[in-house]
């Protein structure tokens, strides 16, 4: 009986080795909750004047890009829009008018000039006869498909 009893006694202090004792292992420290909570506003604060040159912004375009639409070789109106897009910070967006007016009427060095300060202030470091082409079908195109919404 002695046998078994010894046995046992190993068995159990094996046991309680291999598994650990729960009273010494108290595992990791728990992660207090956050009171904390982000207060997003449910729409960014507006201001108003803002929103009344955004608005006028786009019915100038809306207007420019209608009357190119029955006069699609008007020079002065696609140096208008270009001048808009830049006024607004759109350089990027400036450049294709003024690549397309610039295939109608080379000769005029406004619209080199124009085209110059958009590709500068665009974060571009030149553009190619090659994106200027592109960039004038692009402009043809938008004109052609605008007010047929998606």
């Amino acid at each position: 009986m002695n046998y078994w009893k010894g046995l046992m006694i190993a068995v159990a202090i094996d046991l309680g080795w291999i598994m650990g004792s729960p009273a010494t292992v108290t595992g990791p420290d728990t992660v207090p909750a956050l009171d904390v909570v982000a207060d997003w506003p449910s729409q960014p604060p507006t201001d108003p004047s803002t929103l009344d040159e955004l608005s006028e912004t786009g019915r100038l375009e809306d207007s420019l890009m209608s009357y190119l639409q029955q006069n699609p070789e008007d020079v002065d109106a696609m140096a208008k829009l270009a001048r808009i897009y830049a006024d607004n910070g759109w350089y990027d967006a400036a450049i294709n008018p003024l690549a397309r007016a610039l295939q109608i009427d080379a000769e005029r060095r406004s619209l080199w000039a124009a085209l110059d300060r958009a590709v500068e202030k665009s974060g571009k470091a030149k553009v190619t006869d090659a994106e200027l082409t592109r960039r004038a079908a692009a402009f043809v195109e938008a004109v052609e498909m605008w007010g047929h919404g998606c």
